[in-house]
Parts: structure tokens; C-alpha cells; sequence
């Protein structure tokens, strides 16, 4: 059974242990620059796929083939893209933000 001295001494190991250990970097909320490509890509891939399915498959039940498919392409095309550029306006200014809040601590 462990005593009281024992779990002491356990604590002030894993206290220095820890005390050892880097501190983690403050996560600015913006992520890596490789993960918002890949955010800003998919947004526009996928809004270009969802178009298309549901073109297809209006032009399948409604026997039009293409014309359906072709707008629903456009239609997601054009939705792609002002999502990618809202989206990369709304990181842009959480970057700003982070720039002006580290801008803030060092001229403490």
C-alpha cells in the first residue's frame, strides 16, 4: 500500500518533470499555412462536386441531360469561390488580429 511520503515524492517528480518540458507555443487560432490551403481548396472543390450531383441528378429524374448538370457545374463553381474568398478574408483578419494582439505584448 502506498504512503503518504510515497505519493509525495511521486508528486515532486512529476512536478519537475513537468517544469523540464517546453511550454507550448500560444495557438494564434490560425492553424498552419499548409492546413488553410487545404481548407480553401476543399471549399472550393466541394461546392463545385455538390453543384454537379445535384445537376445530375435533376437531369436523371427530369431526362435533360445536360443542361442541369452544366448549371448546377456553374452554380457551384460561382459558390466556391465566394465562399474561398469569404473565407480567406475572415483569416486574413484573425492574422491582422493576431498581429496587432503580439504587436500589443511587446510593446509592453
Amino acid at each position: 500500500m502506498k504512503t503518504p511520503q510515497d505519493l509525495d515524492d511521486l508528486e515532486g517528480r512529476i512536478e519537475a518533470a513537468q517544469a523540464k518540458r517546453p511550454k507550448p507555443v500560444e495557438d494564434n487560432g490560425q492553424g498552419s499555412l499548409l492546413g488553410m490551403a487545404w481548407r480553401l481548396s476543399t471549399e472550393l472543390v466541394v461546392a463545385v462536386m455538390v453543384g454537379g450531383a445535384l445537376g445530375y441528378g435533376v437531369d436523371y429524374f427530369a431526362k435533360t441531360a445536360p443542361w442541369f448538370m452544366v448549371g448546377g457545374l456553374f452554380l457551384g463553381l460561382a459558390t466556391g469561390v465566394r465562399n474561398t474568398f469569404r473565407l480567406a478574408e475572415r483569416m486574413d483578419q484573425v492574422a491582422k488580429d493576431a498581429k496587432q494582439a503580439s504587436d500589443a505584448r511587446q510593446g509592453e
